[in-house]
């Protein structure tokens, strides 16, 4: 666990970085940048700590980004248009946001001198198929023209571009690939959100493309032991690393029936083909996490679907 940092989060409203936040915000000075858009902090308890500065901006702003950043030892990176939805629907402002927001933000780190510049990236990287994947395997890119692989295609540059100035200009880089990361506060768009709000409303859940599809889910308690492990690690500086529970491994027809189960739900599974390219399987590799980091993910997929609805049971609107 850093201690006594100065530590700067783009997109520190959001569902993951909302709970970063709270790991960090005793023991350090945090600056949230982010335009709040996705506001999941307004749930933490973090958010009036006297240890929180919370500055709305824009990471297509460079000067608002290095302005907000002066001072700070550490940046966390995870601002970025997320989500298959939101992607479709604007995948030039998702290329812009998740690249040239990246650079803005490189840019500013070099100029702030900062001592750590950790950025999310996306398991996505990998494409339709991945099984036990490692990051030193090859990445796709999908076809282009495909509004779905906009998202991969601009991480995975971003990606590039933060470690050439690893390599350039020596900025401490460490960048994290997450899973299928889960748990309370996740707004905007998710999987396991989005089943858990219709089941709780005893609604029909869609199932798209028969269920067989295989995803490995991440509780975002053990997401964010990963990260904090990431920022302690000396040796982790340069590195890349998946970051996901393999153990959480389900496919979405099991997923499906477990939360309609923890949730005594009535709702039906109505089953739809699916609109667009699919992800058929995407497991992680956490070898690397572990050796290096001691990563160890221990939240079971049906312990943490159950902690996620007994959060949104008290939060969804009624």
């Amino acid at each position: 666990m850093i201690t006594g940092k100065r530590v700067f989060i783009t997109g520190g409203a959001g569902f993951i970085a909302s709970h970063i936040v709270e790991r960090l915000v005793d023991a350090n000075q945090v600056t949230i940048f982010d335009s709040m858009q996705r506001n999941a902090i307004k749930y933490s308890k973090s958010l009036e700590h006297e240890n929180l500065n919370l500055i709305e901006g824009d990471v297509l702003d460079a000067a608002a980004v290095t302005s907000a950043m002066e001072g700070a030892d550490v940046v966390v990176h995870c601002a970025a248009i997320a989500g298959i939805y939101s992607v479709g629907r604007q995948p030039t402002m998702t290329m812009k946001v998740n690249l040239i927001g990246t650079y803005n933000v490189l840019e500013a780190a070099i100029g702030a001198d900062v001592g750590l510049f950790l950025d999310f990236s996306t398991s996505e990287v990998y494409g339709p198929h991945v099984y036990k994947g490692e990051e030193t395997d090859p990445t796709t890119q999908g076809p282009v023209g495909e509004r779905r692989w906009t998202y991969a295609v601009s991480k995975l540059a971003a990606e590039h571009l933060a470690h050439s100035y690893h390599a350039e200009y020596d900025l401490p880089v460490i960048t994290v690939r997450p899973f299928n990361v889960y748990g309370p506060r996740q707004v905007g768009e998710g999987a396991i959100r989005e089943m858990i709000r219709l089941a709780l409303a005893d609604e029909p859940v869609i199932l798209y493309g028969g269920g067989t599809q295989i995803r490995s889910w991440c509780y975002v308690d053990d997401f964010v032991d990963g990260i904090l492990l990431c920022l302690g690690t000396e040796s982790a500086k340069g590195q890349v690393f998946n970051l996901g529970n393999p153990l959480g491994t389900s496919a979405n027809i099991n997923l499906v029936e477990t939360i309609i189960r923890l949730t005594n739900s009535k709702s039906e599974i109505l089953h739809k083909p699916h609109p667009g390219p699919e992800v058929e399987i995407r497991v992680p590799s956490i070898g690397r996490a572990h050796d290096m980091l001691g990563f160890d993910p221990k939240v079971g997929l049906e312990e943490g679907i159950g902690r996620t609805i007994a959060w949104y049971r008290e939060n969804l609107p009624q």
